[in-house]
């Protein structure tokens, strides 16, 4: 079960504003944050070997004890970021502190006619 939540890939890129963990620029790949992981890891662990780097990487070897197999089963196991977006599938408008600039048709000049009409209308 998925809860709505699917895997990044290593190139996209995450905004966290608030709770940020590991990394102290806001904007950031998922590959630099597991890159973080992984070094916050190894600097606790002291016996730190390439074969934990699979965690990160291409998976560890490992069996899991999985509700949908009936079993044992063998495979590999890594860590990942996974994103579950709020609404359907779109793009939010560009961040800037710059205030957004006014609508265009509000700028330009109405008919003499119109000087008294509501603006919502433009």
């Amino acid at each position: 079960m998925n809860n709505g939540f699917a895997p990044l890939s290593d190139d996209e890129v995450l905004f966290a504003d608030r709770g940020r963990v590991l990394m102290s620029n806001p904007t950031f790949k998922v590959s630099e944050f597991l890159d973080q992981l992984a070094q916050a890891v190894s600097d606790r662990q002291g016996d730190w070997t390439e074969e934990n780097e699979a965690w990160f990487g291409d998976g560890l070897p490992c069996e899991a004890l999985r509700f949908t197999s009936g079993g044992w089963q063998r495979g590999r196991v890594r860590i990942r970021l996974e994103f579950m977006p709020l609404k359907s599938p779109g793009t939010l408008p560009e961040r800037s502190s710059a205030r957004s600039p006014e609508p265009l048709d509000k700028l330009r000049p109405r008919p003499i006619d119109d000087i008294y009409s509501d603006d919502s209308d433009y």
